[in-house]
């Protein structure tokens, strides 16, 4: 049985040879395991995890920091997969409570999303599959690398306006596809409630805004929120409006992210995108009302 160590855990974990059980409650180690291959092996997932499709018939289990118990051993899985900063907490407890828990880490660059990728191919005994999809994913990286230019502003409704800081594998996207985050003189992965007047005084050639999961209504909330703080007189929303994401874009540290860079590239360039349903949004003229 392979012994691996984990620094969140400060102890090796003893994994199954080739885990038939996985449960996964982070969506981006979860379209991991189906890209290599391991759909048949997974045996339940968190309630984000919505890539691919394919992943929302598996059987839910808890959010990002909670789990079901109850469920979970209904499952009897031999290894469960977490990943690092919020879910930290939840990894300790998992591992308290005897389960066979491996966090893999959060990544803070594109090279962080690569090697996590290899990172759970090894722990699920499918290295080679593993390695050969974090190629493909680097190579289609290389085809956007500095592929778009100017600044960004880059932010997604979490309960409240929060932009990606220096520290976080957000801005090293951006500027791998060639554009200057904004909020990149921050050096922390988030930066909540940002300051209008940074964001004024950056005056970005793109905004980009990221719909969170499950929130198909808060277009208007995002609005009135950038009504209130002056945000619409920008002259990036003023001349293209909002590059909107849909859920699951750059806030998914999965592989599809190539994809997510690749589409801001081509809408960034007047064309359509190819991947997802990013689009430009023209914001409403009267959003308080």
């Amino acid at each position: 049985m392979p012994s691996i160590f984990s620094e969140v855990l400060g102890r090796p974990v003893e994994i199954p040879e080739g885990p038939q059980r996985i449960v996964s409650l982070s969506p981006a180690l979860t379209e991991t395991l189906f890209l290599i291959g391991l759909k048949d092996r997974i045996a339940g997932v968190s309630h984000f995890c919505n890539k691919p499709p394919e992943a929302r018939e598996k059987p839910r289990l808890g959010s990002y920091y909670k789990v079901n118990y109850k469920k979970l051993d209904e499952l009897e899985p031999d290894l469960i997969l977490v990943t690092t900063g919020a879910q930290r907490r939840l990894a300790l407890e998992l591992a308290e409570k005897g389960y066979t828990v491996y966090p893999v880490p959060l990544p803070t660059s594109l090279h962080g999303i690569l090697d996590n990728i290899v990172t759970v191919g090894y722990v699920t005994g499918e290295t080679r599959t593993a390695r050969r999809l974090a190629e493909k994913v680097a190579e289609h990286l290389s085809l956007v690398r500095g592929q778009a230019e100017g600044r960004v502003y880059y932010e997604i409704w979490l309960g409240g306006p929060v932009s990606a800081g220096q520290y976080s594998y957000i801005s090293d996207a951006l500027a791998h596809i060639g554009l200057e985050n904004c909020m990149d003189n921050h050096r922390e992965p988030w930066v909540i409630n940002p300051d209008p007047s940074e964001i004024k005084e950056c005056d970005p050639d793109i905004f980009i805004y990221e719909i969170p999961p499950y929130s198909p209504n808060i277009i208007r909330q995002i609005e009135r929120s950038l009504s209130e703080r002056g945000l619409l007189e920008l002259k990036a929303v003023r001349e293209r409006g909002l590059l909107m994401l849909p859920p699951d874009s750059l806030a998914h540290y999965g592989p599809s992210i190539s994809k997510s860079l690749e589409d801001i590239v081509l809408l960034a360039r007047g064309k359509s995108p190819v991947h997802t349903e990013a689009r430009w949004h023209r914001p409403a003229e009267n959003p308080t009302k």
